[in-house]
């Protein structure tokens, strides 16, 4: 068998069409999106990030919110500008489709890539990854890039040749993976997993640039180490001890079956059932069975790996992202036939659609499921006006609101990247916002059901609502906020 493939019938034109429809059918839902809807909590706050830069964050690694800032800088605030970075990381995702098509499918490349990009769009966990400006559309873009690279020299090796480049260049991606969100690593993990698992590669594991390799993208986590290491090593003990939902004492299975039937939804019940067709495919050319033992590698390394620990913390169904992105490269060859990809493609449609509405229209649920946070996303250039004339009816006062993503969507509304926030958790504002520099001042809250005002009304001699004001879509209340008046701010909670 050579890495040659079979010559195939190429798609037909009316297929291509029809999935161009589609594929243009979910962008412009995204560039409604972009344009119609404010940024959402953390996008916004995420977005602050780039207006105080630092060697990392809290949260997550520094990448994102530096580009953010250099975004920023150049093109100034607007809802498109938050999320024009997840366009430009879509379209090097896409690149790198058509780059595997030639790989993969070489007489049918068209239909290869058409077919993929769809099936990768309508995953509905990627569709929504992919069109929110949080770190994971830059995350999704450096682990497919990743693994085309290695792929490409596991091929190489394979075949007697030695491109290190190409390893060295996946190693960087993986590392800039990591740069963007901690859970890159588990594609490192993937890796691993492969490489111990196809005997033609494990020789690799006497090669020092592998291990050269592996410290390339071990130093490219210097910022993070560096921030880490002058801030008491905060991120990491909130990742891997202070997390409010975690249980390290006890563990919780029913958390972890919460976490997997999740994921089979939110990937598509259709392309989770079709994992299981892994071991009876039967490969075409020696590059598609090296890209279905990558692929199932880093699927199978991430998903175990974040079920364990969805023992003991509460795992969202995003955090095992790379496991999704990293069957892209199979996906259309795992659905196979025309029904499980209407299927697929529709069951996505479906829950996307429903998802953009309860954005852009008004919040929705379906199938009994919907996110509670979505009312709570409405109504900030209204209520960012009422807000600042508050803040002209008391002169010498300072904004603040009882969450850290409220901050900094009423900051991003009024251009003021330091706005406080009075939550009883930790968050990058903690380490932006001087709370010294305020002592004795008033200032003007912003809180509501949800985050009330318990954690603000400690650090003030007292608070006093001034207003409520009700978000109203099509003639229906959807939330309430708050409006309130601290007055004599006394620095640390009493």
């Amino acid at each position: 068998m050579t890495d040659a493939a079979p010559a195939v019938r190429p798609s037909p034109r009316w297929k291509l069409v029809l999935l161009q429809l589609v594929f243009l059918y979910l962008l412009g839902l995204k560039l409604w999106f972009d344009l119609a809807v404010p940024p959402m909590g953390d996008e916004s706050y995420y977005w602050m990030w780039g207006q105080h830069l630092s060697w990392s964050y809290f949260d997550h690694p520094p990448l994102d919110g530096w580009l953010q800032g250099l975004v920023a800088a150049v093109f100034g605030w607007s809802n498109f500008s938050v999320r024009l970075l997840t366009w430009l990381s879509l379209a090097g995702t896409l690149w790198v489709f058509w780059l595997w098509s030639k790989r993969l499918a070489p007489d049918d490349r068209e239909g290869w890539f058409w077919h993929s990009a769809v099936i990768y769009l309508t995953v509905p966990v990627i569709y929504v990854m992919t069109s929110f400006a949080f770190h994971d559309h830059l995350l999704l873009f450096f682990v497919v890039a990743s693994v085309y690279c290695f792929h490409g020299f596991a091929s190489d090796w394979e075949a007697g040749a030695k491109h290190w480049r190409k390893l060295y260049l996946a190693a960087a991606l993986l590392g800039l993976a990591v740069l963007t969100k901690y859970n890159g690593v588990f594609l490192g993990l993937g890796y691993a997993v492969w490489v111990l698992a196809r005997p033609k590669l494990r020789p690799l594991l006497l090669a020092p640039q592998l291990w050269l390799a592996a410290l390339l993208a071990v130093a490219i986590q210097a910022p993070v180490l560096y921030w880490n290491a002058t801030e008491g090593f905060a991120s990491f003990r909130f990742h891997l001890s202070d997390r409010p939902t975690a249980n390290w004492g006890r563990p919780r299975f029913g958390q972890v079956l919460d976490y997997l039937a999740t994921m089979a939804i939110l990937m598509s019940p259709v392309l989770f059932l079709s994992l299981f067709r892994i071991p009876f495919l039967k490969p075409a050319t020696p590059a598609e069975s090296r890209a279905i033992g990558l692929a199932a590698s880093i699927y199978l390394g991430s998903t175990i790996a974040w079920a364990v620990i969805a023992a003991y913390v509460y795992v969202y169904f995003h955090w095992n992202i790379v496991a999704y992105a990293g069957l892209a490269p199979i996906a259309y060859r795992l659905i196979g036939g025309r029904v499980p990809f209407l299927l697929h493609a529709g069951f996505g449609l479906v829950l996307i659609t429903g998802a953009m509405l309860s954005y852009t229209v008004t919040p929705l649920s379906l199938l009994g499921y919907s996110d509670k946070g979505a009312a709570a996303s409405y109504g900030w250039p209204e209520l960012a006006v009422r807000v600042a004339a508050q803040q002209q009816a008391h002169p010498g006062s300072f904004l603040g609101a009882a969450r850290y993503t409220y901050a900094a969507q009423l900051g991003f509304q009024l251009h003021d990247p330091n706005v406080a926030a009075f939550n009883p958790v930790t968050s990058q504002n903690d380490y932006w916002w001087d709370a010294s520099a305020h002592t004795g001042e008033d200032a003007i809250i912003v809180a509501d059901r949800v985050f009330t005002i318990a954690e603000a009304k400690k650090r003030f001699r007292s608070v006093e609502k001034l207003e409520t004001m009700p978000v109203v879509r099509y003639g229906k209340i959807i939330w309430n906020f708050e409006i309130w008046l601290g007055r004599g701010f006394e620095g640390a909670a009493k």
